[in-house]
């Protein structure tokens, strides 16, 4: 998991090569749920939580995971805010489109266990 947020903070970086890491903070707890915050010199700053949820065999289950970023560009900050569930990756934002009526057309994963 830290990788995985240390290799997109990378990415991110990678477009601005004075950029430095202001701040990086990661804690994870015995019940699975972790935090993960960091913030760069060029404004970028990213917040994420989530916790694991176990299925009853192995290599079953899901994470239930929300979080936000944000970034400037051209002097305008953009943000980000996301859950991640079984149901997908659900991103808000003022310069996204929505999509929130999208799911009565496709329906639900609840339609299908049924």
């Amino acid at each position: 998991m830290r990788l995985a947020v240390f290799c997109c903070l990378m990415a991110l970086i990678v477009a601005d090569k004075e950029a430095r890491i202001k701040n990086y903070q990661f804690g994870i707890e015995d019940d699975g749920s972790f935090e993960a915050v960091y913030e760069t010199t060029n404004g970028i700053s990213a917040a994420e939580d989530g916790v694991s949820y176990p299925g009853l065999e192995p290599e079953t289950g899901n994470y239930v995971k929300s979080g936000s970023f944000s970034y400037v560009w051209e002097g305008v900050t953009y943000t980000v805010t996301w859950t991640a569930d079984e149901n997908g990756f659900h991103p808000e934002g003022d310069h996204l489109p929505d999509f929130s009526h999208t799911r009565e057309h496709i329906g639900d994963i609840s339609d299908i266990e049924k």
